[in-house]
């Protein structure tokens, strides 16, 4: 099932509880944020790439900060010694999901790459690229699903329980791609702040011969933001993040 239509009969009740209180001319009220104001996360990550041919492995410092202000969001990962970094600028939607309208990417040894989501025309653009078809609602970039997830499983728990699955467009640097994540048990991830307990959220595709995975492990005492994220690319790079710090109001 994908996002968009999983939680369209919860949105749609909310929705109409609010118009059943409300005078006739009110309009819907957006949905309240499960997300904070502000948070910062500091990760320690294990990174193992090929440069020039060469199998190499680094540890970096990783953090995530994440603030949001009159319904507008953004979020900016840093990962230091591989400078790499990925930025993610959008809106809350009506039921407080992400609406995310620019993503941008800066890779080692590349320039930066941006995404930008036109949502009220229905068109993408891939950096200097010509205007393309906008994924349908509910799609999400490479770092606001990090926490989109999160905000997803504290409003609807029951439909997230082990062995369910949920598919989600996910907007990358040239293109949408389509993920299916299952939901497994519940790990005991130790990170600086002590054994945590945490969801596993797994996918996986092929992109020709090539597998890709992504992993990321929500914390159910951390507001159900990423505890351990393990990405496998479509070149066998192999970016293994697990919490050390959290700064939460």
């Amino acid at each position: 099932m994908s996002f968009a239509n999983s939680f369209q009969a919860p949105a749609a009740c909310f929705a109409l509880a609010v118009l059943a209180a409300a005078p006739s001319c009110a309009a819907p009220a957006p949905a309240p944020s499960v997300l904070p104001s502000s948070a910062d996360l500091v990760y320690r990550t294990t990174a193992t790439m090929k440069l020039m041919g060469l199998p190499v492995t680094l540890h970096a410092r990783t953090t995530t900060r994440w603030r949001l202000d009159g319904g507008r969001y953004e979020m900016h990962l840093h990962m230091d010694t591989a400078d790499f970094d990925q930025i993610s600028r959008g809106r809350l939607g009506p039921d407080g999901d992400l609406v995310p309208d620019r993503y941008e990417e800066k890779r080692p040894f590349h320039e930066p790459d941006a995404v930008d989501v036109d949502w009220a025309h229905g068109d993408v653009r891939f950096g200097g690229a010509p205007p393309a078809p906008a994924p349908e609602a509910g799609a999400q970039d490479r770092l606001s699903l990090q926490f989109e997830l999160g905000q997803l499983r504290q409003h609807y728990p029951e439909q997230f329980v082990s062995g369910s699955v949920h598919t989600v467009k996910l907007i990358g640097t040239h293109d949408v791609d389509l993920w299916h994540f299952t939901v497994g048990q519940e790990d005991a991830i130790e990170t600086g702040r002590g054994s945590m307990r945490a969801v596993r959220f797994s996918a996986h595709r092929t992109v020709g011969s090539v597998e890709e995975t992504m992993d990321i492990w929500l914390g159910a005492e951390l507001r159900w933001m990423p505890v351990r994220i393990r990405i496998v690319d479509r070149k066998g790079s192999v970016i293994d993040s697990v919490l050390q710090d959290a700064d939460l109001p």
